[in-house]
């Protein structure tokens, strides 16, 4: 859940990027924050290590992001200058999901065991019955936890199909 001030800065960085025709541009860079605040241990680190100055978190920041945008530059200066800089992924995660939302991009999520790469993703789309796939954000979930399989979670519907569920499935059927 994002706090209401990511929620505010993200509104407000999304109007100025649609105004500025930057819409693209910023996605792609809110993308990427979002990917690597949900993947990596570092950058939360980074984002949240007050022993390190705000010039050099500003700097590995956009070291980090290829060609990024004008808007995005100032929205880490501003939340430097209000010592925000740690809620820079919910910010990116409420962009996202306004980009989607104006964009009428539905959002479904993908748990398996190890990652999947795009030719898995296109025959999950074909099984959620997607004729356009570009309407569709798709996140990766890894969790080694299913053992094997997947759990689609889309539209508020949820399909398992997990190793883990069908285990659990058996049991039940073992001791009745």
């Amino acid at each position: 859940m994002q706090s209401r001030a990511a929620i505010r800065y993200a509104k407000a960085m999304y109007d100025i990027a649609n105004e500025e025709n930057f819409i693209n541009e910023v996605y792609k860079d809110m993308s990427l924050i979002k990917d690597l605040y949900g993947d990596s241990l570092d950058f939360k680190s980074l984002l949240s290590n007050s022993q390190i100055n705000y010039q050099d978190k500003k700097n590995s920041i956009l070291s980090l992001l290829e060609n990024n945008n004008a808007i995005t530059e100032k929205l880490i200066d501003l939340l430097i200058h209000n010592k925000r800089v740690p809620i820079i992924g919910d910010i990116a995660i409420s962009f996202i999901q306004l980009y989607n939302k104006h964009n009428d991009i539905k959002e479904a999520t993908v748990i398996t065991a190890s990652p999947i790469n795009d030719d898995l993703k296109s025959i999950i789309l074909s099984k959620i019955n997607i004729s356009d796939p570009k309407s569709i954000s798709l996140t990766n979930i890894i969790d080694s936890s299913i053992i094997g399989g997947f759990i689609i979670r889309f539209d508020g519907k949820e399909y398992n199909a997990s190793v883990k569920q069908n285990l659990n499935n058996l049991k039940k059927e073992l001791t009745n």
